[in-house]
């Protein structure tokens, strides 16, 4: 992918030379660094006083303008720091130039976190009242992210190196497949430098493993096969399969990263003296350098496997409480404590299987009303199979959902103001993650628009998910989902840099969701299998509310929430299973879909309300996705401006008319 133009870095540059770079729109990431923590009152507050007297004083006209100009150069300084931290991160916004790896050492975070609390005592000196809107917004969403990072910085360690969703290992693999794009000899080298650099960067991840387990923490038993399973797909084919000449080596085909390499080579159509130089240099890397580095890093993995736990909640580590608190209040951006969603929880269960007894009827299911949900979902799942794992049934697979999309894209006018001009495309997973992906993600596009946003889709996987359940999942993740609200951030230029680098799940797994229901507004959902399907996935995110907590709060055994999830739910054991591994990794991360979700619903009835006749929801729809990821308190003050507008503007208009 050609880079933006006078972005070009030489392998010599450092760091700091980014300070010169020319600023471009950013994406929304969908990969957290590991701060995830929403509490407020971690930097010093001013002493009574001379601060007192300062924050209520009057604002003057000069302050509002120092405070404005103030704070817009904290915003990109922020944003520029985040950039000159993080060589995948730039990547990962489309730079060229990028011919290493992030330092993850101990001394690095460290860094960070002095450079966080650095930014978070200068912006507290600036006060918010000074600010118009809507640079107040901006100012308190920075804050926010500031303060959640440094609240959980101690617990660093507490999120695995590695699990069955990925870590370095994967990381590294995918970075250079899908956004170090190559258009130029120098960025061939840097791809040469970055093969180079991984034994390095697996040194540093080596480090951080052993001090990890130096404080109890090893990845769960379950994590290992996925993980081994990972890297025995990166390490398979030429040339990790050199000097063996048995049948099955031979047939294997090219390693990921040698095919990647290849095809990036080729594309430059250089002389062959020139071609045949660079893929000996990038032979050599993975031969003595990758792969050796890989090796290593699966001794360590075994060595850990041999000594792993079943599992640990997040309650079972020191202090855990209060950790698990901190991811509550990061992922439903609120202060909402463990119990209150798991009655949450299982109030949304009660409430969406009785709509999905109502609907039984029209699936076919003739028993008892009032029968166990197991008893029901066995019914209705007799005819709600997957599509076949034959050459037939992937092509119908890949070929429903690209037929769906163009569907749902042609009928979003009339529920948007706005639309991205940035498109999505349907792309297959690769093969080196397809055992370790799900059914389908979502990748953000490149900042320079070279890359458009990816639905992935996973043939491997594709006899996990019933037909029934499939057009849900595709608006979840594409349109009018995570790609609408991503897009239209990423091409809104009134927003600064920075609010396109962060991210709140409440809101980006909130808005997916709300983008489900939104489909049935639509009319994307055809039969009632196809609504039913839509309920069951609602449904999954609802029952999350009750095993995330369950497990991670309340002392759930693990067999205890699987047996909850199959009684309750559709899901097999395996998918069941599955699912429990994830809430056990990843703590506090699903309860992020059904609490942002119900919270965008309350935005709207209360707009709704609020306007009345007047309501309308193309504009509503634009309105919230016109200001970035924000968390939800923010939001619904965001909205709740917005509706007051409207509604006085309504009565001025009505005023004037009326004389």
């Amino acid at each position: 992918m050609p880079s933006p133009a006078a972005v070009v870095i030489s392998p010599s540059a450092t760091c700091s030379s980014f300070t010169k770079l020319k600023k471009v729109p950013l994406l929304l990431l969908f990969f957290s660094v590991g701060f995830t923590a929403l509490m407020s009152g971690c930097a010093q507050m001013p002493a009574s006083g001379d601060a007192d007297e300062a924050a209520t004083a009057p604002v003057t006209a000069d302050e509002k303008h120092t405070a404005a100009e103030t704070v817009s150069a904290l915003f990109d300084e922020f944003y520029q720091s985040e950039l000159d931290d993080s060589p995948v991160l730039r990547s990962q916004l489309g730079y060229s130039g990028q011919f290493e790896w992030d330092d993850i050492s101990a001394e690095a975070d460290e860094a960070r976190v002095r450079r966080y609390q650095e930014f978070l005592t200068r912006l507290k000196q600036i006060r918010e009242e000074a600010l118009e809107y809507p640079q107040r917004w901006h100012y308190r969403v920075l804050l926010n992210e500031l303060e959640q990072r440094l609240l959980l910085a101690p617990y660093r360690s507490y999120d695995y190196a590695y699990s069955q969703l990925g870590g370095w290992h994967t990381e590294v693999v995918d970075i250079l497949i899908n956004h170090h794009m190559v258009s130029s000899i120098p960025d061939i080298h840097d791809y040469i430098s970055r093969l180079k650099a991984i034994p390095q960067l697996f040194n540093r991840w080596e480090e951080n493993i052993r001090a990890a387990e130096a404080e109890g923490i090893i990845p769960p038993a379950f994590v290992y096969p996925a993980v081994k399973q990972s890297i025995a797909n990166i390490l398979r084919g030429a040339p990790f399969n050199q000097g063996n000449s048995s049948q099955e080596n031979s047939s294997e085909g090219d390693s990921p990263l040698w095919a990647d390499f290849n095809r990036k080579l080729d594309q430059l159509s250089l002389y062959p003296s020139t071609h045949d130089l660079l893929q000996r240099q990038a032979q050599a890397a993975l031969l003595t350098q990758v792969k050796p580095a890989y090796e290593k890093l699966l001794g360590i993995i075994e060595q850990q496997e041999r000594k792993a736990p079943q599992h640990i909640a997040a309650s079972g580590r020191a202090d855990g409480d209060h950790y698990y608190q901190l991811l509550l209040s990061h992922y439903t951006s609120s202060q909402t404590d463990a119990d209150t969603i798991y009655q949450l929880g299982l109030a949304e269960v009660s409430r969406i299987q009785q709509q999905i007894r109502t609907l039984a009827p029209a699936l076919g299911y003739t028993g008892a009303s009032d029968a166990p949900m197991k008893t029901i979902f066995a019914a209705i799942n007799r005819n709600d199979a997957s599509y076949p794992n034959t050459a037939q049934g992937r092509d119908e697979f890949i070929g429903f959902q690209k037929l769906r999309l163009h569907e749902i894209a042609a009928r979003l006018p009339y529920y948007f103001t706005d639309i991205p001009t940035t498109p999505v495309a349907i792309q297959l997973v690769e093969d080196y993650r397809a055992v370790n992906s799900p059914v389908a993600f979502y990748e953000p596009p490149s900042s320079d628009g070279q890359r458009p946003g990816i639905y992935y889709i996973n043939p491997l996987r594709m006899t996990d998910i019933a037909r029934s359940r499939l057009p849900a999942l595709l608006y979840h993740e594409a349109l009018p989902g995570h790609h609408m609200q991503v897009a239209l951030t990423q091409e809104n230029s009134n927003l600064p840099d920075f609010l396109r680098t962060i991210r709140y799940p409440a809101f980006s797994e909130g808005w997916a969701l709300y983008a489900e229901k939104l489909a049935a507004e639509i009319g994307a959902y055809k039969t009632p299998q196809e609504h039913y399907g839509q309920l069951v996935m609602e449904l999954w995110r609802a029952v999350r509310l009750v095993l995330d907590t369950g497990l991670n709060a309340k002392g759930w055994s693990r067999e205890q929430a699987i047996n909850y999830r199959m009684e309750n739910t559709p899901f097999s054991r395996a998918d069941s299973e599955a699912a429990i591994n994830r809430y056990l990794v990843m703590p506090g991360q699903a309860v992020a879909y059904k609490t942002g979700e119900l919270k965008i619903q309350e935005i709207r009835q209360r707009a709704e309300d609020e306007l009345g006749s007047h309501f309308d929801l193309a504009a509503f729809h634009s309105a919230l996705l016109s200001h970035g990821p924000l968390p939800l308190d923010i939001l619904a003050d965001i909205m709740q401006q917005w509706s007051e507008n409207g509604a006085l503007q309504h009565e001025a208009a009505a005023t004037a008319n009326a004389q």
